[in-house]
């Protein structure tokens, strides 16, 4: 799909950052968020195989939204949109790579922690910026952001749960990225953990 049909299918979506180690983890926890009613699936670039991983899962479910996260390297974009990537994330601004998206016609998000890195980001094709660490910052942030940069859209990522995910959305997020609150801790004994929290967070959008 083009840049476009992603950006529009992605809005108000939640991305699922799956980050762990363990390629079979990976899959097993992209699967029990899928199962759960969350279709947009990020898997960063810290899984082991994670190029292998998303063209397994675009062959397993082709309906799905799946991309890459935590992309630092040319290569690493290049090997994901060759495996069918649907978009690329980056946990900072990186050029090559948003070269690389913008040529491709590939959806791209690149993050930014200060409105330089923003209008920056901005300027080289990126129209959703990540918001990272989303943690750090209190949800009114973005209509702050919108004051200056009317034509900028958001997605934090990093501390969005089902508690606050819609003051988020209210406040004007495009998307949001959703990993720790999900994953972390996660392993094959407690994947119904897992499922639990993957539920209550769809579960808490309105």
């Amino acid at each position: 799909m083009s840049f476009k049909e992603i950006k529009e299918k992605t809005k108000k979506g939640i991305f699922s950052v799956i980050r762990c180690k363990d390629y079979d983890l990976g899959m097993k926890m992209a699967e029990k968020v899928i199962e759960c009613g969350i279709n947009i699936i990020e898997i960063t670039y810290t899984v082991e195989g994670a190029g292998k991983l998303i063209k397994e899962l675009k062959k397993k479910y082709p309906d799905k939204i799946v991309g890459a996260g935590t992309v630092l390297e040319l290569s690493q974009a290049e090997e994901a949109v060759g495996n069918g990537a649907d978009f690329v994330v980056t946990p900072c601004i990186v050029e090559e790579v948003a070269s690389y998206c913008k040529k491709n016609d590939v959806f791209f998000s690149m993050a930014a922690a200060t409105t330089t890195e923003m209008f920056k980001a901005y300027k080289m094709g990126s129209e959703v910026i990540k918001l990272f660490p989303g943690e750090f910052v209190d949800s009114k942030i973005i209509k702050s952001l919108k004051g200056p940069f009317p034509f900028l859209e958001f997605m934090p990522t990093g501390g969005v749960n089902d508690e606050n995910i819609n003051e988020w959305f209210e406040n004007g997020a495009y998307a949001v990225g959703v990993g720790g609150y999900l994953t972390k801790g996660i392993n094959f004994d407690n994947l119904d953990l897992l499922e639990e929290r993957a539920k209550r967070l769809v579960n808490a959008v309105k």
